[in-house]
């Protein structure tokens, strides 16, 4: 009988968070940007006159990239390798894209970067929100996605070595904007079906959206104005 007016025990609220997927894929594409902007900060600083003077030491960084990028299977689920490599591309990417900021300062000023990182910011977000918010999976559309990237590849491998006009760029660069926008509601819809020990991929593939969506705005400006 006396039981039932005892004091309930007191039990302490668990104090510790477990990380969500989705906070540790934005912590680590979070991360990539920065290092990406420390990237371009110690190219242009430092390695800016070696650049003009060996156009070629560009191919180094851009090498190395794709080398990270086709062996990221091997590092992306190494801790902490995968933060370490992760890091070194994200400052590799910094690095190689000096050239085309340098152009794109002389042509049109600091003013065309900051419109471009606007206007990437905006349209990355908005693709976010409606490829995280939408009920219905998009994984149908990744085969579309794949063989239009790799028609924009192949294209881009032709341009180096047949040059195109400015109109034919207006469009290339337009096409390279709506392809990496889908990207990035793609790759927002599939955060849903990753597993829980490939956040380093999932921010691997959001970067490399947010990147070549801020590249191809970049040029299509540069298209515009010239």
């Amino acid at each position: 009988m006396l039981d039932q007016y005892k004091q309930p025990e007191f039990v302490a609220p668990s104090t510790s968070l477990a990380p969500t997927f989705f906070g540790k894929v934005m912590t680590a594409f979070s991360m990539a940007v920065a290092v990406s902007v420390l990237g371009v900060w110690v190219s242009f600083t430092y390695f800016l006159e070696a650049f003009i003077a060996t156009p070629a030491l560009i191919w180094v960084a851009i090498i190395a990239e794709f080398a990270l990028i086709l062996t990221s299977r091997m590092w992306s689920k190494r801790k902490p390798l995968n933060y370490w490599l992760f890091s070194a591309f994200a400052f590799l990417t910094g690095v190689s894209i000096t050239p085309i900021l340098l152009v794109a300062t002389v042509a049109g000023g600091i003013g065309i970067v900051i419109k471009a990182l606007l206007a990437t910011v905006l349209m990355f977000a908005a693709a976010g929100i409606i490829g995280w918010t939408t009920k219905k999976s998009l994984e149908g559309i990744g085969g579309f996605l794949m063989i239009a990237l790799i028609g924009m590849v192949i294209t881009g491998l032709i341009g180096l070595f047949i040059p195109w006009g400015n109109q034919f760029e207006m469009i290339y660069s337009g096409i390279g904007v709506i392809l990496f926008a889908g990207y990035a509601v793609y790759d927002f819809n599939m955060l849903k079906k990753y597993p829980e020990d490939s956040y380093i991929d999932a921010a691997m593939h959001l970067y490399l959206d947010i990147f070549n969506l801020f590249i191809f705005i970049l040029r299509l400006l540069l298209s515009n104005r010239n």
